[in-house]
């Protein structure tokens, strides 16, 4: 009747965590389940409600969070300057030509970077000794908050006698603090005394030096170097504490650079939007008109330096070209007087003119592009100009030379001299001119920015934000509120003793499963699982889950006298419950005991019981048999499988059906069932949840008795209480509840109300 089955499949992978090898159901498969770890949403609405004294309580701890964080951070304040680059720079009048030739224009880009160097902000960080820190010693914690909440001019009272700590209204003021390099980034303590007097203390305890309030301090320190300090403002009671830090010029700088915000309005506007935050406001907008300040004057300064760098250029070509100038002119009258006074021929002078304009014009370009020369490289474009234009005029020149050569001797001599003596009186006359126009450029020079509006000190605070800082608070209180009750609702929801199904719900529970960690160390290979099935009843026969479920046997074996045949099922609320854990370890256990045992795999969705004796995923199995319409009720044993256990076979689950429910209605699965509870002492069949599927009724309906798995401290009394109604509605004789899954700790399980015996024949 039974034919030995050979095969091999993937790994077992059950899981010690929920105790089974096939209790998932696929969420594709029907769209009407939903997660077990999901509460629905009549339950959420209802534990919202009934929690809305808790809900209230985290909504107004967290305002009253909200309102502290106001309160205690300090306000920060913004303010901004405006600024505008001119991209074309203009000059004075009819020196507009000669200014923009000083003037290479520079993407606003590059504007941003100086507004960030160390040449802007490092000036800026010595004028207004921005390295230097000073602050009152608040009382830790609520110190800071409780100045704050000080308005007064005046200084306020110490607290509990605490006068050494400052409470709102002291100011101190530091306009030189010159150390060794050594000392930098050392805090200092400075204590107000009576009348302007001070101390000045190194660690809080090593007194350095005593001074006065606008005289400066000078004196030389142990470790070698001397300490210049010099306050002009102390306001604080005798006693006051106070801090003093002088941290390294780059740090400030840097510090500086970080809390500069720059910006473009409009797409190349060129007006830029500088924007300074801080606590202090009078501080900021000090802050922002100096760094606009330094940078309108390097502009200014930068055209002037260019004006002075041409103008010394033509300082030192002046008496070169005026000496020359007077050669020329010498030598042209000492040839007259030689050969008497010549007079040039019309032809002759309208040469000579034009030679003249053309050397005065390559003379004002060589000039120009030794100047520029020092500026760019041979390759700019500027150059490169220049160099065609002087290509041109020297062309020009050498057709002039030819028509010269023509001339008598005596007219090409007369004509050299004079071209001579014109061509340095005009350059000299030229670069005299460009030498006034450029000392006037020099004292009226104006860069390319304009500061549009000046920094002023802000009057409300940009941060925090009251409004968006209320908001949050009250999002997230209401929030938490939700979650918190949520979680206790979580935690307090599941049953996590067994007497209270017996107590609730009038079902008696058969047995008490602990948890097993023995259970996870069951896996390996397909060819090791066929030699050694992944049964915990097999490997760890004494395991106290193990003697649990005997006791469920012999519950069940007093029991079975009244059943309607040896069929049993068993289901659960939902996945994850160890159904088919309790459903393989009974088989074994029965096995065990000299009985003929058959599993079913009926959980047409998710089965998996063949992978914990090795067998493949594409085994034909109970959905195969059923739905081949064609096939005789003698080939049912065909899906039968030896499981390497005595006297324990399988029926695995087979190919996945599209239509399970429907399959396990059909009448070849009743008739399978007579005819496997005849030739078996017992039939278990592993059943899906019930509450995902409806499959667990229909089997129970065919099945002699039925077993509902539940695990400790995961199923809620209302989804239990749901399970047993739904089965009892269904017909099916549910005989009682397993609970698996208990904990064990210090030889008790359950909430202390249980205890868990071993008994066993090996020595301690």
């Amino acid at each position: 009747m039974y034919k030995k089955v050979v095969s091999i499949g993937s790994p077992a992978t059950e899981k010690n965590e929920d105790h089974t090898a096939a209790s998932h159901i696929s969420m594709n498969t029907n769209p009407v389940l939903s997660s077990v770890h999901e509460i629905p949403l009549s339950e959420l609405l209802t534990t919202i409600i009934k929690s809305w004294r808790l809900i209230a309580a985290t909504i107004l701890l967290s305002l009253l969070g909200g309102i502290f964080y106001v309160k205690a951070v300090s306000p920060v304040y913004r303010t901004d300057v405006l600024l505008q680059i001119e991209q074309k720079q203009q000059g004075i009048g009819a020196l507009a030509d000669l200014s923009q030739l000083l003037q290479e224009e520079a993407p606003v880009s590059a504007e941003f970077e100086i507004l960030r160097s160390r040449m802007v902000l490092g000036s800026a960080v010595d004028n207004l000794k921005l390295n230097i820190e000073t602050r009152p010693i608040y009382l830790p914690l609520l110190g800071s908050f409780i100045a704050l909440q000080h308005t007064s001019e005046n200084i306020a009272k110490p607290w509990l006698g605490m006068k050494k700590y400052a409470w709102g209204g002291e100011r101190i003021k530091v306009d030189s603090f010159d150390l060794p390099d050594e000392y930098l980034n050392v805090v200092f303590t400075l204590v107000a005394g009576r009348d302007g007097e001070y101390e000045l203390y190194q660690d809080k305890n090593a007194l350095i030096t005593k001074g006065e309030v606008g005289d400066p301090v000078n004196i030389s320190l142990a470790e070698g170097g001397t300490m210049t300090l010099f306050v002009s403002e102390l306001k604080g009671r005798v006693g006051t504490q106070f801090e003093l830090v002088k941290k390294p010029h780059l740090s400030a700088i840097a510090e500086l650079k970080e809390n500069l915000k720059i910006t473009e309005l409009g797409k190349q506007s060129g007006i830029l939007q500088l924007s300074l935050e801080g606590t202090d406001r009078g501080r900021i907008a000090t802050v922002l008109n100096e760094i606009a300040n330094i940078y309108l004057r390097q502009s200014v300064e930068r055209k002037s330096a260019e004006a002075e760098k041409t103008l010394e250029f033509l300082e030192k070509q002046l008496p070169l070209i005026k000496e020359k100038m007077e050669d020329a002119e010498a030598a042209l009258n000492s040839y007259r007087l030689r050969k008497g006074s010549v007079d040039l021929p019309l032809e002759t002078q309208a040469t000579l003119e034009k030679i003249v304009s053309i050397d005065s014009q390559l003379s004002q370009l060589k000039r120009d592009r030794e100047e520029l020369i020092r500026r760019f490289t041979p390759q700019h474009p500027r150059i490169a100009a220049l160099d065609a234009q002087i290509g041109t005029l020297n062309a020009e020149l050498k057709e002039v030379d030819l028509k010269v050569k023509g001339l008598p001797n005596t007219q090409q001599e007369i004509l050299r001299l004079t071209r001579d003596a014109d061509v340095s009186r005009s350059l000299y006359t030229t670069l005299a001119n460009s030498a006034q126009e450029l000392k006037v450029v020099k004292a009226g020079a104006i860069g390319n920015v304009r500061i549009v509006d000046y920094a002023v000190k802000p009057i409300y605070p940009v941060k925090p934000n009251k409004g968006v800082v209320f908001a949050l608070t009250f999002v997230l209180g209401t929030l938490l509120g939700v979650a918190l009750a949520l979680i206790r609702k979580s935690l307090n929801a599941a049953v996590q003793d067994p007497e209270i199904i017996e107590r609730k719900l009038g079902l008696p529970v058969y047995a008490t499963i602990p948890y097993s960690r023995q259970q996870k160390e069951l896996k390996g290979n397909s060819e090791q699982l066929a030699e050694r099935p992944a049964v915990l009843a097999v490997t760890s026969p004494q395991d106290w889950a193990i003697e649990s479920i005997r006791s469920l046997r012999t519950s069940l074996y007093f029991s079975q006298l009244n059943f309607k045949n040896n069929v049993l099922s068993m289901t659960s609320p939902s996945p994850d419950e160890g159904k088919s854990f309790v459903c393989l370890n009974l088989a074994a256990v029965l096995a065990g005991a000299d009985k003929r045992v058959l599993v079913i795999d009926a959980d047409l969705r998710k089965g998996r019981l063949h992978e914990c004796f090795g067998m493949s995923d594409e085994i034909d199995g109970l959905s195969d048999v059923i739905a081949n319409v064609e096939a005789s009720d003698t080939e049912f044993s065909q899906v039968i499988r030896k499981t390497g256990i005595n006297n324990l076979d399988l029926i695995p689950a087979g190919t996945k059906p599209s239509n399970p429910s429907e399959l396990l209605l059909h009448s070849k699965f009743a008739l399978a069932l007579e005819i496997f509870a005849g030739d078996y002492d017992h039939v278990i069949i592993d059943s899906p949840p019930i509450l995902a599927a409806t499959d667990a009724a229909i089997i129970g309906n065919l099945a002699g008795a039925t077993l509902l798995v539940v695990k400790d401290a995961q199923n809620p009394l209302r989804e239990i209480a749901t399970s047993v109604k739904q089965l009892k509605q269904a017909g099916v004789n549910l005989r009682g509840v397993v609970y698996n899954g208990v904990k064990i700790s210090n030889s008790r399980y359950g909430q202390g109300k249980y205890y868990a015996y071993y008994y066993s024949n090996k020595k301690k």
